[in-house]
């Protein structure tokens, strides 16, 4: 036992000192100006914490709303509690949260590499130690917490090395309850670290497990005991698993997120100079990889786990490849699983494998298992550049202490994220100010709102960021200096009021000069036309007096909402019953609305599998990309090709229409670009070629102009808000309190987050709530009147709960079990179940 704990004692020291020697770049500041930390994603982090430590001083356990980001942040509910709870307590041990961060990177990097040693059972002591030190600094663990900056991310691969054990235990013949147990707090542990590296755990060792039966290494009964410790310990997490389903990134749109996903080819894993032009590179680890598959091809020695481990790891490679990626992305809840991420767990996959097969090699030749071990070594110390810190961006510095010097409420960086949370972090922290648009907006209520900023931004849509920078509430805008848009950007900042309060060589910040609309304000909500579902986004781009509703179902909004606009447009929307939205908008057509309809991406007929509305239909067909002779009774019109150079547009032409106004050639035949039918004094317009998107897309003029006579608005013009000062007005943790004054009552708008159980009162009555862009708008009695706003639980939060308490109750029925004396008379009934865990027989 003495000699045992001396082993451990000097393992652990080795590990120790290799962490303290990769991490003493910033464990160890350098003297002078204060450095911080570079990755992108850091001080994001450190400004959450900060928010949580202030509350927890106030005496506040659990704040969940953070209002100084996008116009109001369910902080906690998105993004999970322990890595902030662990960066407070190491704040108040270093008194600097920023110090903090840099704590938790080289203590989870110890962490990790400290619990490789109880693989000394299966590989011997030098290995494991091996294994666990050149885990400290494995190529994707370093660019994820120094590159990237992912503080939650961090913290889980910290807890993989002891999950993957406790699943290896559990797998074995002298696994017992206490494994189980490990491996189920182990993944409720991650959930609470980081959702998506949780499920993409949990595919992992159920794939791990799966694997091990086939190559009989462990009994079926073993292996559904491990899979079910793994959804036991999600379903601990429940209690904050479920609420976190809903907002974030499950409010982005699918396709458009599995395209922005970056694929590489298996190449790119075996260039260790790619890390030289680029310290953000995504670097598997080149001997790591080429090592890991002729240790597996090697059949001296080959173990069955070691085969598993090799398979998973390769699988976790090969999704984030060209061909293997698009058989992947076919899969369901891939959008949730993102491959990139795989390639962390993937590479300790394959670097298990290997230690354990080292101890084998060592006896076959000890110079080849060296050699094998310093080949990693030499891999992994090409990433140690990336550890380290640096000052921070004077002009950044410099804004900040502009912003706090000045008057101003709202802030905007319009940087396309490449400031990184630095900005976010000193802008907020330091300058004061909430955060209308910047860095990382996933997890807010707002994402969408934010993304069609930066849409806006890349597409020149100036009209369109110019109108809700206003409506958002933006006082002050900073812009970076060396992007494409900028002059046009700055142009149009200037002439709404906009003016340079500090000019540096990376940005400059914009001021709007003070006035009787500054600080904190609603505006009146009055907009001449009202979108309803996602495809309405493309016209706000192009005619921003069109207000976004929250909802995409037609029958969640009543007749009288849609009565207060001229224009109401459907675009890729949806109803809950559909003779009710028929009859709705039918309604609202005869008190005089003007509707539009666009029925690409709206429901399908279940019969004759074509979208279908109001009893008209759209008949797919296919463009080629070509201009288009668009003609009517009074002239013709000259579309711009659909689509691009070899590739066709799939779109439909609206039938079924009472008059057909305008038409096209389409082989041969006749096809509807546009039509209505009326209804009473009314019409409901219907669109097709998916016209709004092709005019978003191409900016063509004809068919801006055809969509402007029809929507009866200008384009590309910004609304004149009348805005309401909100006096008195405070925002914390638990929501919004600010009084205003009408003359006449009104319908208000304010520019903050309307989350699921979002309630407001006024003088301490509830009010009517409705949604528009995300937000929030009511109804507004004339005089002077409190407001409160604020977001109360949900049934989803009950529903979590209650999760939690059925995996409690299944813990302690697998620990029953264990104890029953039935289960140990059934185990002695399955020898030759049990027979075949012995020794680990090979593939």
């Amino acid at each position: 036992m003495a000699r045992n704990l001396l082993r451990f004692a000097i393992s652990a020291l080795l590990i120790a000192l290799v962490a303290l020697f990769a991490y003493r770049g910033i464990l160890f500041a350098p003297a002078g100006e204060p450095a911080y930390p570079w990755a992108s994603d850091t001080l994001g982090h450190v400004l959450k914490a900060e928010y949580l430590q202030q509350n927890l001083a106030q005496g506040v356990l659990y704040p969940d709303f953070f209002p100084d980001w996008y116009m109001g942040l369910q902080m906690l509910r998105y993004y999970p509690p322990l890595p902030y709870y662990l960066l407070v307590a190491l704040a108040y041990v270093t008194n600097n949260a920023v110090t903090a961060a840099n704590w938790l990177i080289a203590l989870c990097a110890l962490a990790g590499g400290l619990a490789w040693l109880p693989y000394r059972r299966w590989m011997g002591w030098a290995p494991a130690v091996a294994g666990g030190a050149l885990y400290i600094f494995l190529p994707d663990n370093v660019r994820v917490a120094l590159a990237e900056g992912n503080l939650p991310r961090v913290l889980a691969t910290a807890l993989l090395p002891l999950a993957v054990y406790c699943l290896l235990r559990t797998l074995e013949d002298t696994g017992g309850i206490r494994h189980r147990l490990g491996l189920a707090l182990c993944l409720a542990a991650v959930v609470l670290c980081h959702a998506m590296m949780a499920a993409i755990y949990a595919v992992c060792l159920a794939l791990l497990a799966g694997l091990c039966w086939l190559a009989r290494t462990t009994s079926l009964r073993r292996a559904a005991w491990a899979v079910g410790s793994v959804a036991l310990g999600i379903g601990l997490s429940g209690w904050w698993l479920l609420p976190s389903f809903t907002g974030g990134i499950t409010e982005l749109d699918t396709a458009a997120m599995t395209e922005a996903l970056a694929v590489f080819p298996l190449t790119h894993y075996l260039n260790p100079l790619l890390r030289d032009g680029n310290p953000e590179a995504v670097y598997l680890g080149a001997a790591l990889l080429v090592l890991a598959v002729a240790v597996l091809l090697w059949p001296s020695g080959r173990d069955g786990r070691t085969v598993a481990l090799t398979l998973v790891g390769l699988f976790g490679v090969l999704i984030t490849t060209y061909g293997f990626n698009e058989v992947f992305n076919a899969l369901p809840f891939h959008s949730l699983l993102w491959p990139l991420r795989f390639v962390g767990i993937a590479s300790f996959m394959l670097l298990l494998a290997l230690m354990w097969r080292i101890r084998i090699l060592s006896k076959w030749s000890p110079l080849l298992a060296l050699l094998v071990v310093g080949l990693l070594t030499l891999d992994g110390i090409g990433s140690l550049s990336l550890i380290h810190l640096r000052p921070a961006r004077q002009d950044l510095l410099a804004i900040s202490d502009d912003l706090a010097a000045r008057p101003g409420w709202r802030e905007a960086t319009l940087d396309e994220s490449r400031l990184g949370s630095a900005a976010s972090y000193l802008f907020t922290a330091h300058g004061g100010r909430e955060q209308v648009y910047g860095w990382a907006y996933q997890g807010a209520r707002t994402a969408r709102n934010v993304a069609a900023l930066n849409e806006a931004l890349q597409s020149g849509s100036m009209g369109y960021l110019l109108d809700r920078l206003t409506l958002y509430g933006t006082d002050d805008a900073v812009l970076l200096n060396d992007m494409l848009v900028t002059p046009r950007v700055a142009g149009t900042l200037e002439t709404a009021g906009f003016q340079p309060a500090y000019t540096g060589s990376t940005a400059t910040l914009y001021h709007r000069a003070s006035g009787s609309d500054s600080g904190p304000r609603a505006v009146v909500a009055h907009w001449p036309a009202l979108g309803i579902g996602r495809g309405a986004q493309n016209l706000a781009f192009l005619f921003p007096r069109l207000i976004v509703g929250t909802s995409s179902q037609v029958d969640d909004y009543t007749l009288d909402e849609l009565r207060r606009y001229e224009t109401v447009v459907l675009s890729v929307f949806g109803w809950r019953d559909r003779p009710t939205a028929e009859a709705l908008i039918g309604q609202a057509a005869e008190a005089g609305v003007n509707v539009v309809v666009d029925l690409t991406g709206g429901p399908e007929d279940p019969l004759a599998h074509v979208p279908r509305f109001l009893g008209v239909w759209g008949e797919h067909i296919i463009l080629a990309p070509e201009p288009i002779l668009v003609q009517d009774p009074g002239g013709s019109y000259q579309l711009l090709p659909f689509g691009e150079i070899s590739a066709l547009w799939y779109t439909h032409t609206p039938q079924g229409m009472h008059v057909k106004t305008l038409q096209f050639d389409y082989l041969g035949e006749v096809g509807t670009v546009l039509g209505y039918n009326e209804y009473g004094e009314g019409r409901v317009w219907f669109v097709g070629l998916n016209l709004f998107y092709h005019a978003a897309l191409t900016r063509d003029p004809a068919a801006i102009d055809l969509l402007a006579e029809v929507l009866r608005l200008p384009p590309d013009t910004p609304s004149q808000y009348t805005a309401v000062p909100l006096t008195d007005y405070t925002a914390d943790q638990a929501g919004y309190r600010f009084t205003y004054t009408l003359e006449t009552p009104n319908a208000l708008f304010v520019p903050v987050a309307c989350h699921e159980g979002t309630v407001v009162t006024v003088d301490g009555a509830p009010a009517t709530l409705r949604s528009l862009e995300n937000l929030v708008a009511f109804d507004a009695p004339a005089g002077e009147h409190t407001v409160e706003i604020q977001t109360h639980p949900t049934s989803i939060y009950l529903l979590g709960q209650v999760t939690t308490g059925l995996a409690l109750l299944g813990l302690f029925g697998m620990f029953a079990w264990e104890r029953w004396p039935f289960a140990r008379r059934a185990s002695a009934r399955r020898p030759a179940d049990e027979a075949v865990v012995a020794g680990g027989k090979s593939l």
